[in-house]
């Protein structure tokens, strides 16, 4: 690992173990670098500021794993492995979403809108007669996805990943059969 990996770990985990203890708007840069012993200058050569180091965390520690190979085959599986992921640090995580900062929210949302895009410019728009946008089908199942998960996050991950994404599952079910029904009345 090359010495700035280690710099950035290093602030990293400074930032972890205190969202843990202290409001995540209430942290400093001082705080970061008091905590791991490092100058503000090194902080600073690293990241603008801490919600910098903030996404540089989410990114490393959940995103690239859900981004990295996704496909219509194992994107459940992708999206249970990012909320085990996230449970392993759930003292973190959910600290840092009840602050009410948006850049978990915003990075989350951006991720999911760009997956299901793809998943429905590649299934949907294929159906002769369509003309539904994507977009419209990408924003409203980022929305319900982001908000399914941050909830579960700042209520303490009361359930399991599985949990969560056999939910995720069984509603993508009921909307075929939802619009089965609706379907003669619309």
């Amino acid at each position: 690992m090359s010495s700035s990996a280690i710099t950035k770990n290093t602030f990293a985990e400074s930032l972890k173990r205190l969202a843990v203890k202290k409001n995540y708007d209430k942290i400093s840069i001082s705080d970061i670098t008091n905590d791991c012993r490092m100058n503000r200058q090194s902080f600073y050569y690293h990241f603008q500021d801490k919600n910098e180091l903030l996404s540089w965390i989410m990114y490393n520690d959940l995103f690239v794993y859900i981004t990295h190979g996704v496909r219509f085959h194992n994107w459940y599986e992708k999206l249970e492995g990012f909320l085990k992921r996230m449970e392993e640090q759930k003292d973190f995580y959910s600290r840092v979403l009840q602050s009410g900062d948006r850049i978990f929210h915003d990075y989350l949302f951006d991720v999911m809108h760009g997956m299901f895009t793809f998943f429905f410019d590649n299934a949907v728009s294929k159906e002769e007669g369509n003309n539904i946008s994507t977009e419209f089908f990408a924003d409203f199942y980022s929305h319900g996805f982001c908000g399914v998960i941050i909830d579960w996050a700042i209520g303490g991950m009361q359930t399991t990943p599985h949990q969560v994404i056999q939910s995720m599952k069984d509603l993508a079910l009921e909307n075929i059969k939802i619009g089965e029904g609706f379907k003669e009345y619309l």
